[in-house]
């Protein structure tokens, strides 16, 4: 807010304010009511799927969620040792044992 000119911020904080006008809630319901009456809502016919029940869906998500956590943990599990498998073909062990082990380097 401006401090410099209060004056004009008085001026607008008094101007005109049109009032809400009241609301006529009859006429309002008469016209719901009519328009529901010249257009009732018509039910869906149930699909297929509208024949299983609703616990049965939730045996069957639990069910997929099981299985992609399955599926999830044993990949991880095989590509551990794929890794270890492929770590162990590429490196010769006495290279290993100079390069990370420092054998052969007492300076470090």
């Amino acid at each position: 807010m401006n401090t410099q000119t209060p004056e004009l911020w008085n001026q607008l904080r008094a101007a005109y304010r049109p009032e809400t006008p009241e609301l006529d809630v009859d006429a309002i319901m008469t016209a719901v009511r009519r328009e529901a009456a010249a257009h009732p809502l018509r039910r869906v016919a149930p699909g297929p799927v509208a024949a299983i029940p609703a616990w049965a869906c939730a045996v069957a998500a639990c069910l997929a969620l099981v299985s992609a956590a399955t599926v999830v943990v044993r990949s991880i599990d095989l590509a551990d040792r794929h890794i270890g498998h492929a770590w162990i073909r590429t490196v010769e062990p006495d290279q290993f044992a100079s390069e990370f082990m420092n054998i052969g380097n007492p300076q470090l």
